[in-house]
Formats: structure tokens, C-alpha cells, sequence
């Protein structure tokens, strides 16, 4: 005689896609760090030397950062690599954006089966497949650095002790609770 099918198995897969949407629900945009503070790897600023007076400076946001806010680290990011190689203005080449999109497939549910000593009974399942995407931004620039007064003509000059100030009061650090 067959089993009755409970209902709890039935819950399983609600209750694994709510607790996915709370998962999602609660992330928060990448706080301004190395990306070596970051378990992912894929996350903060990372700067290199390139030559004396030149490095490439990167910021990668996860899929709650907006497009707006990478940006703004990166020019961020960029004032503080200027002055603390004892630069007073800079200007960004070779400045650009990545839009990173990532596509997820998951699959819930469940295949009740009962194993026999000679035959092998399948009952009705019940099986969810979600597909969420999420898009990311990766700003990245070459920083040149110069010493003196930035050039007042030059649209694309920044002072960096200006930058840090402007910006500095909009920039969520990693480990400081706001």
C-alpha cells in the first residue's frame, strides 16, 4: 500500500527559495578595501606600480555596488596612490569600465524514491530550477602622478589632496560599522 506524501518534503523547496531571496536581500555594496581584505578575491582596490610616477589602480564592486560608487573609489583610490608617492595632482589614462554579468541557475526540489529488495518504486516530485543574473562593475585607470600645481586649463588634472576631501566623508571603509 502506498505511503502518504507529507507535506513537509513540499515545504523544502519554498523554504530554500526564501531563504534565497534573504540571502539576497542582504547584501551590501563592497566597502572601500584591498582586495586582499576580501574572501572572494573579487572585491576592493588593487593598485600596481608601473613606473616611477605611473601605476594601474582597479576597483571591482559585487552585484550590490552601483556603477556610480566603483568610480568613485577608483578616483578615490587613485588620490590616495598620488599622494602617498608624494604626488600633488594626477591625472586617469586609459580609463575604463567592465560590466561583468553573471547568470545562475539553481535547481530545488526533491525525487521521493524507495528502493526495494527486487524493484525500485519512484514517486511524484517536485523539482524548482530559478535563473537570477547579476551584473558587477570593475573600474580601472593608469594614474600618472605629477608634483606642483595642477594646471587650471586641463579638464582632466585632479588635485589629490582635493579629491580626498570631497570624497572621503562618501567612502564606506571596510570594518567601520556606519
Amino acid at each position: 500500500m502506498p505511503k502518504p506524501v507529507s507535506s513537509y518534503p513540499l515545504m523544502r523547496p519554498l523554504v530554500a527559495l526564501l531563504a534565497l531571496g534573504l540571502l539576497a536581500a542582504c547584501a551590501e555594496p563592497t566597502p572601500y578595501g584591498p582586495v586582499s581584505a576580501f574572501p572572494s578575491g573579487r572585491e576592493g582596490y588593487s593598485t600596481t606600480p608601473l613606473e616611477r610616477g605611473r601605476f594601474r589602480v582597479s576597483f571591482q564592486g559585487n552585484s550590490a555596488t552601483s556603477r556610480e560608487t566603483v568610480e568613485r573609489y577608483l578616483l578615490f583610490r587613485a588620490a590616495e596612490v598620488t599622494v602617498a608617492s608624494g604626488g600633488d595632482w594626477f591625472r586617469l589614462a586609459d580609463r575604463d569600465i567592465e560590466t561583468l554579468l553573471r547568470e545562475r541557475t539553481t535547481t530545488s526540489g526533491f525525487d521521493r524514491v524507495g528502493l526495494g529488495v527486487y524493484s525500485v518504486s519512484r514517486g511524484v516530485g517536485l523539482t524548482t530550477t530559478t535563473t537570477t543574473a547579476s551584473r558587477r562593475y570593475e573600474a580601472s585607470a593608469n594614474v600618472l602622478v605629477f608634483r606642483g600645481s595642477k594646471p587650471r586649463s586641463d579638464p582632466q588634472a585632479y588635485d589629490a589632496r582635493s579629491v580626498l576631501s570631497t570624497l572621503g566623508p562618501s567612502v564606506r571603509r571596510i570594518g567601520i560599522a556606519e
